[in-house]
């Protein structure tokens, strides 16, 4: 039977937002390389890695031990554990699975978007098109090297789909289609973004038409966030304890608005990557990107915000089309309130949530906020062909505003090409340091995006003039924001030959050869080396490829995990707030390299050559050298490493302050002390009954959330585990429980008497099976009222014919 038409436009949809990401990314979906720039590399496929090395095991991952002396997993958001996308990881090896995963968001984020159009009454076409432009914006796009927040951009347009049906007609089954994605949004390990969702549900609360519509919608919308609370209460609560422990991610508003946007951006808007290297694929400079756009981190967090002009140009038509409608006002205040959040060193208003609002000043980089700016301008956009597909009048006046657009744009263009306007009259009047080079290219690209931009605003004005069929009409003006979001944004991801995940190199083959029969314990390593920027790159390797590449070669944090050796360095944000305030701390970050790195069992370190050569020169203990890793990299053997286990003579003080100042000081002897913050009546030092070691430790099992070791002490003396201290590990000594002190500030010590004992280590992650409870019950809750609501509504579609 041949399909309808309607069956057909179904399937032409599905078609294409299934077709369009797999085109637009034909070089990872086609291609045997993955996604592996920036921290998909260093921080998602060795978590990933993890996750399913130990789920595989029938073992869940409470413990991660390759970072920052371990570190919890559930407590540590940005692990996702308990995404349902993780199941790939099981079926899939690691690259492909996160590949898959990454393409799988960008069809989410389309197909979330054109729900919601579709929801506020735009017809396909245009909800299409609103669609398309959101998830291929230049922010999406860039992205994809961090993909917590590209889960999380892609799933809550889900979420407000469902809590826009929820409000308008309450029932189970609409508020488990909006509570779920509601909590995915948590679960993929974006705190900010779930922050921002459960706002938008009280922005749709105020979009109701009246004050009787706002009154009913209220308690609907506070449903909805209990609800999604309460599904992911199995992350939540665990992230929640582990704020005590954790280095916080935004301890100043300094570095909370690090990554802000700036006003000179929103050219990008229109424009695309204006201040890309094309070369490279990231910022022109790093001078330029602290110096003039303040980002304090030596690029930005996406490279792109482009919407397309072709969109642009279709939402400034859609404002001008209802400019009279209450609704257009409301959502325009809202974007433009959280368009002056993102602008945090322009304008005061992240200062005000940082400063006064409960939990935000957890948050970070303001930039991460732009989807939720992109998101209303793509649906804007959509409006705008909505309307001039309904209208033959309109898309003629909107196409000969293109065709002065065009214009326009083309007098910018010849004002750079002959006068510099953009390079020199508004880049360096802003940027007095400017250097040559960096002007060329920020003006090349300027040519660029000019003259694309008026080929594609042209091209609108000739299409919308002729006022074509609808089908005809969208299928144009798709194809041409398909080619400038193309044009504008396809450098700004980036993808690489899966070698940098199989196989080791130089330095990771030698440590993996000398470390062979470490067994369950394995060697602790720490990243020294800063600059691991190539100096040359192989005319077959992109720079970013080569920059992965260097990553893995340098041992930088977290990529050793990706062959089982743990990193000293506190890169993910559950780190233990005791050791990264030691490293960040100016007064102790001098003395890591040579006395407290190995104090935690770090048994080797990278190092710029030049730098080692200025601290040290001692080539006895330089085990290689990699010369192609920026200005040079060695490799050390610490001599000064002690073990992961060993007695000392404890030596007690009250506090964690009086623990660093005693072993900063010159009178703290590592090998024969060890600093236990003891509690009130302790002895203050309790020195060795006869001189000689104290005993020795024997390490009988060792796994991440659980440790035996037998000691055999000749002296009362304190039992250190180099591990973090954190909440939720408890011991025992002999079968007894027997109190965990932190020890030498940052690691695990537990007092033992003279003699031969067993102390038991063993970790739980606190609140997590209260937090399963809640999240497994308020899940079975919603899928027996769904079931009951669907047996009612049978039940009276069964008895209505008989009345």
């Amino acid at each position: 039977m041949p399909l309808s038409q309607q069956a057909r436009t179904r399937f032409a949809v599905v078609a294409t937002a299934f077709a369009l990401p797999l085109l637009y990314f034909h070089r990872a979906a086609f291609s045997g390389k993955i996604f592996a720039s920036r921290d998909i590399l260093r921080v998602y496929y060795p978590l990933k890695q993890y996750w399913a090395e130990r789920v595989s095991q029938f073992q869940f991952p409470d413990w991660y031990p390759y970072n920052a002396l371990g570190q919890p997993y559930p407590g540590m958001l940005i692990s996702g554990a308990f995404h349902p996308a993780n199941l790939l990881y099981l079926l899939l090896p690691l690259g492909p699975a996160l590949k898959l995963i990454t393409l799988l968001s960008y069809m989410a984020a389309l197909g979330g978007t054109y729900r919601f159009a579709r929801l506020w009454g735009q017809g396909r076409g245009a909800a299409l098109f609103a669609g398309f432009t959101y998830a291929l914006s230049g922010y999406m796009v860039g992205i994809s090297n961090n993909l917590l927040y590209l889960m999380a951009a892609s799933t809550f347009p889900w979420a407000l789909w469902g809590a826009e049906r929820f409000l308008r007609a309450p029932s189970a089954g609409r508020a488990a289609t909006a509570a779920l994605p509601l909590s995915l949004v948590l679960l993929s390990g974006d705190a900010q973004s779930f922050a921002l969702c459960n706002g938008m549900l009280l922005v749709l609360v105020l979009l109701r038409p009246d004050r009787p519509g706002v009154l009913r919608a209220a308690p609907r919308a506070g449903l909805l966030i209990v609800l999604g609370a309460l599904l992911c209460a199995v992350q939540l609560l665990p992230v929640l304890t582990t704020l005590r422990n954790a280095w916080p991610s935004a301890p100043t508003l300094q570095v909370a608005t690090s990554f802000s946007f700036h006003p000179l951006r929103l050219l990008e808007l229109a424009l695309g990557a204006l201040f890309l290297d094309p070369e490279s694929g990231t910022a022109a400079s790093s001078a330029m990107a602290d110096e003039l756009f303040q980002t304090g981190m030596g690029g930005f967090w996406v490279h792109s915000v482009y919407l397309g002009l072709p969109a642009v140009l279709l939402l400034g038509g859609g404002l001008w089309t209802w400019r009279r409608h209450p609704l257009t006002w409301k959502v325009s205040a809202v974007t433009l309130a959280l368009l002056s959040l993102t602008l945090a060193h322009q304008l005061p208003l992240y200062r005000w949530f940082y400063q006064w609002l409960p939990l935000w000043s957890a948050f970070r980089y303001p930039e991460k906020m732009l989807p939720y700016v992109l998101f209303p301008l793509a649906l804007g956009a959509g409006t705008g062909l909505e309307a001039v597909l309904r209208d033959s009048a309109l898309s003629r006046r909107l196409g000969r505003a293109g065709l002065v657009l065009a214009g326009g744009v083309g007098l910018l263009a010849l004002g750079e090409w002959r006068l510099r306007l953009y390079s020199s009259g508004v880049i360096h009047s802003l940027w007095e340091k400017a250097d040559p080079p960096t002007l060329e290219v920020l003006r090349g690209n300027f040519l660029l995006a000019a003259g694309v931009g008026t080929l594609a605003l042209a091209l609108m004005g000739v299409v919308l003039t002729r006022a074509l069929p609808p089908a005809r009409c969208v299928a144009l003006i798709l194809g041409l924001q398909f080619a400038v979001l193309y044009q504008a944004n396809s450098g700004t991801y980036h993808v690489t030959y899966t070698d940098v995940l199989e196989r080791p190199t130089g330095f990771m083959k030698l440590l993996l050869t000398r470390e062979a029969d470490a067994g369950a314990v394995r060697p602790r390593v720490f990243a020294g080396a800063e600059d691991l920027s190539p100096r040359e790159v192989p005319e077959e390797l992109h720079p970013v490829d080569f920059m992965s590449i260097n990553f893995v070669a340098g041992l930088a944090p977290d990529t050793p995990a990706l062959w089982h050796l743990e990193s000293a360095g506190p890169y993910l944000p559950a780190a233990s707030r005791r050791l990264a305030g030691l490293l960040y701390s100016p007064d102790s970050a001098h003395l890591w390299m040579s006395r407290l790195s190995g104090l935690y069992h770090v048994r080797y370190l990278t190092l710029e050559t030049r730098t080692y050569q200025k601290l040290s020169g001692n080539w006895d203990v330089v085990l290689g050298q990699d010369r192609l890793l920026g200005p040079g990299v060695v490799l050390l053997n610490n001599p000064n490493t002690l073990p992961r286990a060993y007695l000392a003579t404890p030596v007690c003080v009250p506090d964690a302050p009086s623990a660093r100042a005693l072993i900063l000081s010159r009178s703290f002897h590592p090998r024969q002390q060890a600093v236990l913050e003891c509690p009130p009546g302790t002895p203050r030092d309790e020195a060795p009954a006869s001189p000689g070691e104290p005993g020795l430790v024997r390490i009988v099992h060792y796994a991440p959330e659980s440790v035996e070791l037998e000691v055999d002490a000749r002296v009362p003396a304190a039992l250190v585990l180099n591990d973090a201290f954190y909440d939720g590990w408890s011991a025992t000594l002999d079968g007894q429980p027997t109190p965990i002190l932190p020890a030498n500030l940052a690691v695990r010590g537990v007092r033992v008497p003279a003699g031969s004992h067993r102390v038991s280590f063993t970790y739980r992650t606190p609140h997590l099976v209260l937090g399963a409870v809640i999240s497994l019950a308020t899940l079975g809750l919603l899928g027996l009222a769904v079931l009951l609501e669907r047996r009612r509504q049978r039940a009276q579609a069964f008895f209505e014919p008989s009345r």
